[in-house]
């Protein structure tokens, strides 16, 4: 029978050694909305001569996996992956960028009816983490994987086992969202909507004799978001044109020590703008803004969980 999305199990489990599912796992359940990874083939085609005009061959020459989940957020439900995300370890519930890698085995199960379809992809770790909050609306994000391939099988890895997934509520902007201060501004900003993107910039590293990449490369952390405020005074605005910057921060969470402090000690405001709409819009000011090193935090992110 044909598989169908809303059955669909996706789970995954830590390896310890790239590109290896550990013996008799134990995968946890991932909740998302969607999407995944898929291997991407590389091939080139012959250029070589014929009379008869026909191409003779179109040679493999490498496969590689990529892509994305999308999520609705909640409490703890994506700790592990905001951990390989950041390249640091949850130390007394606070993690902070890093540069220790984490890789992963992902499955995804399609029911199929009597014998299941099992697509495992091996040596995946977080190259981008996406989060969006726009009001009135659900906290969203992406997970983005780079992995090494891709293998299929009918059955469960012998022993494995399967953790259910987290049972936390879907968060949102208007009920879970609070204590935001952007860059010490006073007025705080009237904030409709804040999109934060963090960006391993993984690179693969082919090597001669095989199909498949060597562990990935790690370019520079690019913490990035964009700020869309309410035009209500000329402070914020003034941060942009004078290249201003400061702390940007904000809890989300519903419950005691159910919540997150999300900090960027220091950003940086990019190229913004004030935006003039038609007659029945709001006055508005977008700002790109980039998250550097502070000293005094070490870091460029830090976040804290089982915030009271």
């Amino acid at each position: 029978m044909p598989a169908n999305s809303s059955e669909a199990r996706i789970a995954y489990v830590a390896e310890a050694t790239y590109g290896t599912t550990p013996a008799t796992p134990t995968f946890k359940t991932f909740r998302t909305t969607g999407g995944g990874p898929r291997t991407n083939k590389t091939t080139q085609t012959s250029d070589e001569l014929r009379a008869d005009r026909n191409v003779p061959d179109e040679g493999l020459l490498g496969l590689g996996v990529s892509g994305a989940y999308p999520f609705e957020f909640s409490y703890s439900t994506f700790d592990d992956m905001l951990e390989a995300a950041l390249r640091g370890t949850w130390a007394t519930n606070v993690l902070k960028n890093g540069i220790t890698p984490k890789y992963f085995t992902v499955e995804e199960t399609l029911e199929l009816g009597a014998t299941d379809s099992f697509h495992r992809y091996l040596g995946c770790t977080v190259n981008t983490f996406s989060l969006a909050i726009a009001a009135r609306a659900k906290v969203t994000g992406s997970v983005g994987l780079i992995g090494q391939k891709e293998t299929l099988a009918s059955a469960i890895v012998t022993g494995a086992t399967y953790t259910a997934a987290t049972t936390e509520p879907i968060l949102t902007s208007s009920a879970h969202v609070a204590a935001l201060a952007v860059a010490g501004l006073n007025p705080v900003p009237k904030v409709r909507s804040l999109n934060l993107e963090f960006n391993n910039n993984l690179r693969e590293r082919p090597v001669v004799g095989s199909l498949f990449t060597e562990e990935f490369g790690a370019g520079r952390f690019d913490s990035t978001g964009t700020l869309e405020a309410y035009f209500e005074s000329q402070a914020l605005y003034q941060a942009v044109l004078d290249h201003g910057g400061g702390a940007l921060s904000f809890n989300i969470g519903k419950d005691t020590t159910k919540k997150y402090t999300v900090l960027l000690p220091k950003i940086i405001f990019l190229d913004g703008a004030k935006q003039i709409g038609g007659n029945n819009d709001d006055v508005m000011v977008s700002i790109p803004f980039r998250a550097v090193y502070d000293a005094t935090e070490a870091c460029s992110v830090k976040i804290t969980r089982a915030v009271a």
